[in-house]
């Protein structure tokens, strides 16, 4: 008796496009492996961010977490989230093949990034933009820990705005899927002026709150126009500043400190040594350039989402119902009732970082004052 046999599926290879299909233009950010260029596409015209991803060096090709990457970037579709758009090749002649050099990601463009806008003596802030943007990087942290992902680079650098002020969360090479069962993870990641205590003091098994640190951090920079905890060029002087401002951990707020942090015993308050106080909410309403902006309830949103003991940090759902989101004048606004009429029509933190180093080598100075 002959068995009928069901349909057999053959799936297609997929042919990736070449980058030819678009005109790349001048340079605009460096992602975490490799330029971040604007494109245009040939055929339409779409203006688009073109990530190349050097795969020379690769032994295996293609980074393992540029692949991450484009995995994480297709599962995710929030407004919040910068979408990826395609995976396209440039190809170099090998005898009667052809055989890909480069790959890129194609995503949607953006004319600002959080550090440009913030950097930029050209663009005033208001209050309304920085209620938002603040709520909208909430809102997109918290979509991505509901759907078990740690970004784990966040900072003003990643964070890109829309014309409409829409803000994306961007850059995604250091992100990985999550679960609490997971012991030992790198902490060689966050860039370091965001990156919270327990990685800076050896903690290996962390969780999403590690990202909302850097959103405590993010959100302070922008009252400011500067950064909140800028320590030196190492880990031990970002240590240092953290306790000078938030004071040193103590086994009775952070119970599990010893556990989870290796190196705490480096850094723990000798028995004769008085403990540093916590100043952060003092710091907090230092140097800004409108002090009434910071209110109280803005202190407190920032205090929650730096605590130490991650157990007791806010989520970003928490955050999300902080009371500052419900205080009058200004109210929380979507993104199409901002007004974004900044003054310039693009900036982002390449072009900053290139005037800064202009102005140094002309002997100007290298920070211009900042306007609000």
């Amino acid at each position: 008796m002959r068995r009928k046999l069901g349909k057999i599926s053959i799936q297609k290879p997929v042919v990736l496009r070449d980058v030819n299909a678009y005109d790349r233009k001048h340079k605009v950010g460096e992602g975490t492996y490799g330029s971040v260029f604007m494109g245009a596409d040939k055929v339409t015209g779409e203006i688009v961010a073109l990530k190349r991803i050097n795969t020379e060096q690769e032994e295996n090709g293609f980074p393992i977490t540029a692949i991450r990457e484009v995995k994480i970037l297709k599962a995710l579709k929030n407004e919040n989230v910068v979408k990826l758009i395609e995976i396209v090749t440039s190809k170099e002649q090998n005898g009667q093949n052809e055989i890909p050099r480069n790959v890129y990601m194609v995503f949607e463009y953006h004319p600002y990034d959080l550090t440009g806008i913030l950097q930029s003596s050209e663009i005033r802030l208001s209050q309304d933009l920085i209620k938002s943007w603040s709520y909208q990087l909430l809102e997109g942290t918290h979509y991505m820990h509901l759907n078990k992902i740690i970004h784990r680079d966040l900072k003003a650098s990643n964070i890109l705005i829309s014309k409409s002020g829409v803000l994306k969360i961007a850059d995604w090479g250091l992100a990985r899927s999550w679960n609490p069962s997971m012991k030992k993870l790198t902490n060689g990641v966050v860039t370091r002026w965001y990156r919270p205590i327990e990685l800076l003091l050896g903690a290996k098994e962390y969780s999403t709150k590690i990202d909302i640190w850097s959103v405590g951090c993010i959100i302070a920079e922008m009252f400011r126009r500067d950064g909140l905890l800028k320590g030196g060029d190492s880990e031990a002087s970002q240590i240092n500043l953290i306790f000078q401002t938030c004071g040193h951990p103590n086994v009775n707020d952070w119970p599990d400190i010893k556990k989870m942090c290796p190196l705490w015993g480096n850094f723990e308050p000798r028995a004769d040594e008085k403990p540093l106080p916590n100043r952060l909410a003092e710091v907090l309403i230092q140097r800004l350039p409108h002090p009434k902006w910071m209110t109280q309830k803005a202190v407190e949103l920032i205090q929650n989402m730096l605590i130490y003991s991650p157990d007791k940090r806010w989520s970003a759902e928490k955050a999300l119902h902080a009371d500052y989101f419900w205080e009058e004048n200004p109210t929380v606004k979507k993104a199409h009732q901002l007004s974004m009429r900044l003054g310039v029509e693009a900036v982002h933190e390449l072009e900053i970082r290139k005037r800064h180093q202009y102005m140094r080598a002309n002997g100007a100075k290298a920070n211009p004052t900042t306007r609000m």
